[in-house]
C-alpha cells in the first residue's frame, strides 16, 4: 500500500513537472518590449570608436501576433508583422509613396540561429529592468570569447522572435551582423492588450511574394 502511494506521488510530481515545461513553452503574452541597440567591439564593454545612429527595437505583441519595428535614427523605420503559430511574416516597405507587405520565409527572421550555442552559467538570478533575469554564454564561431547574455523565464523566447535556443526571454544579448556586434539591451517592458489595428496591413499595400517583389524592382530599374 505505501508502495502505491508512493508510485501515485511520482506520477503525479511527474504530471506537474510536464504541465509547468508545457505552460512555459506556451506562456502567452501581450504588451510592448523596447530595446536598445548599440553597435560593440568583439569585447562587449569597449564601444567602437565613431559616430553612431540611434537605434531601438520595439516589440508589439498579442497572444500569437507580433509586430516588430526596428528604429535607425539615419535609416529611418522598418516594420515586420508575424504570426507565431503560423511561422509567417510580412515585411512592410514603403517606396516613393507606394506600400508593399512582402511576404517573407521563417528563415528570414533567424536566418543564422544555427550559428548560435548556448551553455547556462551558474550564479544567482537578478532583476533586469523589472524581470528576473539569469545568466547564459552564448558561443558563435566568428566570436574569439563566449559573451554572458541574460534571459528571463518570466516571459517565452518566442516573443523576441530571435533564438529558438534560449530558454527564456533574452533581455541582453548580442547579434554578429555585417555592421559588427550588435548589442541588444531591454530598456522597458509593459503588459497590456495592444489594439488589432497595429497587426494588420495598412490599407493601400500591395501584398506581394519575395520573388514578385524583387522583379518587380528589377523592371522598375530597367
Amino acid at each position: 500500500m505505501e508502495i502505491k502511494s508512493r508510485n501515485y506521488i511520482i506520477i503525479l510530481l511527474l504530471l506537474y513537472v510536464i504541465e509547468c515545461v508545457h505552460g512555459q513553452k506556451n506562456k502567452s503574452f501581450s504588451g510592448e518590449l523596447i530595446y536598445h541597440i548599440e553597435n560593440v567591439d568583439e569585447n562587449p564593454n569597449d564601444m567602437v570608436s565613431g559616430e553612431k545612429a540611434e537605434e531601438k527595437m520595439i516589440i508589439y505583441a498579442r497572444d500569437s501576433l507580433l509586430k516588430i519595428v526596428n528604429f535607425n535614427s539615419v535609416n529611418g523605420v522598418q516594420e515586420c508583422l508575424t504570426h507565431l503559430r503560423h511561422n509567417k511574416s510580412i515585411l512592410l516597405l514603403e517606396i516613393d509613396g507606394q506600400g508593399y507587405a512582402v511576404q517573407i520565409g521563417p528563415e528570414s527572421n533567424n536566418a543564422s540561429d544555427s550559428l548560435y550555442t548556448f551553455k547556462k552559467k551558474c550564479g544567482f538570478s537578478r532583476k533586469f529592468n523589472g524581470l528576473k533575469s539569469k545568466k547564459i554564454l552564448m558561443k558563435h564561431p566568428m566570436l574569439s570569447n563566449d559573451l554572458i547574455c541574460l534571459y528571463s523565464t518570466e516571459i517565452a523566447e518566442k516573443y523576441s522572435n530571435v533564438f529558438s535556443k534560449m530558454p527564456g526571454l533574452p533581455v541582453l544579448y548580442f547579434l554578429v551582423s555585417e555592421k559588427g556586434l550588435l548589442q541588444y539591451t531591454l530598456e522597458s517592458y509593459k503588459k497590456y492588450d495592444p489594439p488589432l489595428s497595429i497587426f494588420m496591413i495598412p490599407e493601400g499595400y500591395q501584398i506581394l511574394s519575395m520573388e514578385q517583389f524583387l522583379n518587380g524592382m528589377k523592371i522598375s530599374d530597367d
